[in-house]
């Protein structure tokens, strides 16, 4: 509703609900997923999609927002309060169809005969088995909700200190609040975790006020719009997506239970009774069953009477995240018509949001003799992987007890490393006879410790590439930032016969295609995050290769050692990234790919009526993307990554501090052979043309 109150005032009230409901599934019949595979790399997979049974994204929003204006002398003042309160209710359940990861499909096929004997059964158990099972009646799906509520005030002067020189003072406060408070759990409450922190399911961020001071100016330097300096600076608040706060109510025990599963626990031999075996699983090991309830509890447990697998919490100290950006420009008119315009902007992480895992123990050095990296690596075991490792009855028991496992412990707190930069310059024109074009580079470089990827603070803490494990974050380059990048456009309007109007628009954009990291295929430092960033040796003594037979039966070929090393250095020198960083370790997102140029084409039609003093028009649109495409099936490819994993670790769990065993590798395959080169074409719909066809009418 806009208003106007006499003549220097004015009041805009704006009130908006957005109900967003994104369930998600699968076509698939609901059956157990399952990986297989060959040679300890993946081999296939099938079974109902791990993270999509019951899963749901139901968010409510309500929004309330105010502005008043005043003009008084060479003021210009804006008054203004938001409130916004949201209700979101999530439904996610990993692993709720069951998971199991078996070494080979032989061994699946064994687990899936009911006539396998207990040995047999023991000699082909799952590497890994999952399950997630709600604590409702009758194990029905469990939905956590979670509530939240900002409510910001601010103030705006636009002061006007000459006709050419205007400056913008400006003061935003942000409270936020969560009107629903989370229960604790009682058996996590006792425990010590990391640095003797104690750990709260029930905590959520403190409500508190954070100001945002911003200021910024424009200054016509001749009074005659030739020569304009413009810029700003200021503090901006963010949020964190709802999902990782909501997941905290989900992965607390108290609505559901996630248990995971390996090795030993599954199923072990009975060292009391010859012949026998224990499992940690409910009723013991039986082989794989295609009920997703085969292992499940016979009855519910009681809320709170079992620790999960994995939970999340949110630091007792954490605050929302803020940046500090500046920037500076400056436009010119040139000689010729041309408009030149020159643009630097630094951003700099004041509060940004990390996680960490506080139940992990500390890492230790590699120092293995004669073997350059000395990365930290951790137990092996997950009984002494983890400072309160759980049982197979879901309790807590102390590190190294018999039968302890996997417990992660994630919480979200907050860091203050990080920053970006960029330069922008650019040139454009308009002529009069209804073509503009322009041209512009951007150079930017950007550093984080965390690229906010993950859409679960486990899967979020377990993504980011690292080298000293998961807990050990490093500033490196961000993800969604490329150093060079250039923008170009060309258009031509013509209206004729009083009511039809044309436009054809040609858009260029050129630039490296994005970042990537090199990792090892395994959890190299086995710190249960499986993103380890590999070290590049600087020859071949630095090295151990093992052999790997490719193919099987006649087409089988087995790479020696010496063939794997010769491919691999190979591979290093046709690498643009790992030929510079010999003897170093590859860095997180340091590596790029290659440039790609990408040609857009934009036509309208326009058909229009004036109505009085109004123009009123049809518009008719058609865009054809990647129009070069089109020309050639050789133009707009994007590159895809052969093997960004290149190295494939075989010995990870024998490697110990201060031992003797080195590691060893094998190359990664490619495409049925050994991984030659970095990058190949993507063949897929993404490299290809694609037009869109548009209609619209437009008030004017």
């Amino acid at each position: 509703m806009n208003s106007t109150l006499g003549s220097n005032m004015t009041n805009t009230l704006r009130g908006t609900y957005t109900k967003q409901n994104d369930p998600r599934s699968s076509t698939s019949t609901v059956f157990p997923f399952v990986d297989i595979l060959k040679d300890e790399t993946p081999f296939t997979s099938f079974g109902y999609e791990p993270f999509s049974l019951g899963n749901l994204r139901d968010v409510e929003i309500y929004s309330v927002r105010d502005d008043f204006s005043l003009l008084r002398g060479r003021h210009n003042i804006t008054l203004g309060a938001q409130a916004d309160y949201s209700i979101t209710k999530n439904g996610f359940q990993r692993f709720a169809a069951s998971y199991y990861r078996f070494n080979s499909f032989e061994d699946f096929q064994v687990a899936s005969n009911p006539a396998s004997t207990p040995a047999q059964l023991f000699a082909s158990r799952p590497t890994d088995f999952a399950y997630t099972y709600s604590l409702a009646p009758n194990f029905e799906q469990a939905f956590p909700s979670f509530k939240f509520g900002q409510y910001s005030a601010y103030l705006q002067d636009e002061y006007s200190f000459a006709d050419n020189f205007k400056v913008l003072f400006g003061l935003r406060a942000d409270y936020v609040t969560y009107p629903e408070k989370l229960k604790p759990h009682p058996l996590i409450e006792p425990l010590t975790f990391a640095g003797g922190q104690k750990i709260d399911v029930s905590n959520l961020p403190k409500s508190s006020i954070l100001f945002s001071p911003r200021i910024g100016f424009n200054w016509d330097v001749k009074g005659d719009r030739t020569v304009q300096l413009r810029g700003g600076s200021g503090i901006f608040t963010g949020r964190v997506p709802y999902v990782w706060i909501v997941s905290q109510a989900g992965d607390a025990g108290l609505l559901q239970v996630t248990r995971t599963f390996s090795g030993n626990a599954i199923s072990a031999p009975d060292p009391a009774n010859p012949g026998a075996y224990t499992s940690q699983l409910p009723g013991g090991y039986r082989g794989f069953n295609e009920s997703p309830g085969f292992y499940r509890p016979e009855t519910v447990p009681v809320a709170g009477t079992v620790i999960p697998s994995v939970i999340t919490a949110v630091s007792e100290d954490f605050r929302f995240p803020q940046t500090w950006k500046t920037s500076m420009a400056m436009d010119v008119q040139l000689p010729g018509g041309l408009v030149g315009s020159l643009e630097g902007i630094y951003n700099k992480d004041l509060n940004t949001a990390v996680f960490r895992n506080v139940n992990l123990v500390d890492g230790v050095n590699l120092n293995v003799r004669n073997y350059p990296d000395n990365r930290l690596i951790y137990p092996s075991a997950n009984n002494q992987k983890f400072i309160n490792p759980i049982n197979g009855a879901g309790q807590a028991v102390a590190n190294g007890a018999a039968g302890g496992g996997v417990f992660n412990t994630i919480v979200l707190d907050n860091a203050s490393k990080g920053y970006y930069w960029s330069v922008t310059a650019k040139l454009e024109r308009q002529f009069a006879s209804g073509i503009y074009a322009s041209v512009g580079y951007t150079r930017s470089d950007a550093r984080n410790l965390f690229d906010g990827g993950g859409d679960q603070p486990l899967s979020a803490w377990q993504q980011t590439p690292t080298v000293n494990g998961a807990n050990n974050l490093s500033l490196s380059y961000a993800s969604y930032v490329v150093p060079d990048r250039v923008i170009a456009s060309l258009s031509y309007k013509k209206e004729y016969i009083g009511h039809l109007a044309t436009t054809i628009s040609v858009f260029y954009e050129g630039s490296q295609q994005g970042r990537f990291s090199y990792l090892y295929s395994r959890d190299f430092n086995r710190d249960g995050a499986n993103a380890d960033l590999i070290y590049i040796p600087r020859n071949a003594s630095e090295i151990t290769f093992v052999p790997q037979t490719v193919g099987s039966g006649a087409e089988a070929r087995t790479f020696t050692p010496q063939e794997q090393s010769d491919l691999f250095f190979a591979y290093v020198d046709q690498d643009k990234y790992l030929s510079k960083r010999r003897g170093q370790y590859a860095e997180r997102n340091g590596a790029l790919l290659p440039w790609r140029n990408q040609f857009d084409v934009k036509l309208l039609q326009d058909l229009f009526v004036d109505l009085g003093s109004k123009r009123n028009t049809l518009q008719l649109s058609l865009d054809i993307f990647n129009v070069g495409n089109l020309l050639s099936k050789d133009w707009g490819i994007i590159k895809t990554t052969n093997a960004s994993s290149v190295l494939v670790p075989t010995n990870e769990a024998s490697l110990a501090a201060n031992g003797t065993t080195q590691p060893t590798f094998r190359l990664q395959l490619d495409r049925g052979g050994l991984v030659r080169e970095t990058f190949r074409d993507n063949v897929g719909v993404a490299s290809t043309y694609y037009m869109q066809v548009g209609l619209r009418y437009i008030f004017n």
